[in-house]
């Protein structure tokens, strides 16, 4: 199955009809269905919503000088924290391929980036599994990074068509592999790169992922499907690392109330555990133009 095919297969499933799949949280049942996604001529078309910055670069220039305040804001928060200009050129690289603005959720992967790859984790054979992937883009920049990394992106059906989408965009030499049935004996997922539905997250058990990721999209979870996947996790046949960024606490529409400190993470070997020091604030192109996200923002290095 090539990348058209799986997205044309992730569009049947879950754009021919209005249904919500049950692991969908009340997040996602607010905010999924304002994301569209159109079948073209040339493809897919989609609009976004709530999912992670993808300002598209409509008319070149005028889009280019209002976005101007966020580049110099973007600029100085990567110098602050020492960027690698290898990391933003390769980010950059992904955002051109996609016409859309760099912005700071962009920014953001390029830091978080640096500071896995300064544990040395994306060092391994095994597969690095990113956990609802904004439009696909850190594992994106972790392939542009490592081209022989092997990414595993988990996602909700919906979203996960617009990995698939902006993925291929940027790797369109590549046939990834639409994870279909769990891991038996021999039968591990063999391609570079892996899709899977998070309405099929069991099929993640009893693989060798040496390194799990998930940025601001557990705290939009149902907490019982948050302790699903740190059980999935820990059935790893390597031992795996597990990187979280998420809000403290968020209240969902249903009153529900996410706290980082309710996820079970037991008694791991913790490398990294503070607030971010790069994610409390966003930028903005009018005064203020630092402005706080809604809630401290912590992140987590363990060893699960």
């Amino acid at each position: 199955m090539n990348a058209e095919q799986i997205q044309k297969t992730l569009f049947q499933r879950y754009y021919s009809d209005d249904q919500l799949s049950e692991v969908t949280s009340s997040h996602w049942r607010k905010f999924g269905r304002k994301s569209t996604v159109k079948q073209t001529v040339d493809g897919f078309d989609f609009n976004t919503y709530g999912i992670s910055a993808f300002a598209r670069k409509n008319i070149p220039v005028i889009s280019t000088f209002k976005h101007y305040p966020i580049d110099y804001l973007l600029n100085q928060l990567l110098k602050k924290h020492h960027a690698n200009p290898e990391t933003i050129q390769a980010a950059k690289f992904i955002t051109q391929k996609l016409k859309i603005h760099f912005d700071f959720d962009h920014a953001k992967h390029v830091l978080i980036y640096d500071l896995l790859h300064s544990h040395g984790l994306f060092k391994t054979e095994d597969l690095i599994c990113i956990i609802g992937d904004g439009h696909g883009f850190l594992g994106t920049l972790i392939k542009k990074m490592n081209p022989t990394a092997r990414i595993l992106f988990i996602n909700l059906g919906r979203n996960l068509l617009i990995d698939s989408i902006c993925f291929s965009k940027a790797f369109p030499e590549l046939n990834p592999e639409l994870l279909s049935k769990s891991a038996g004996q021999d039968s591990h997922p063999q391609s570079e790169i892996v899709f899977l539905e998070a309405e099929h997250c069991e099929h993640m058990e009893n693989i060798p992922i040496s390194l799990f990721i998930n940025i601001a999209s557990m705290q939009e979870m149902d907490l019982q499907v948050v302790h699903r996947y740190f059980e999935l996790m820990r059935t790893s046949t390597v031992d795996p690392y597990f990187y979280c960024n998420n809000r403290e606490e968020k209240t969902l529409p249903d009153g529900s109330v996410i706290c980082f400190n309710d996820y079970p993470w037991g008694d791991e070997e913790i490398f990294i555990d503070e607030l971010c020091p790069f994610y409390q604030y966003y930028p903005s192109s009018r005064p203020p133009f630092w402005r706080p996200f809604d809630g401290p923002i912590r992140h987590r290095l363990v060893k699960l």
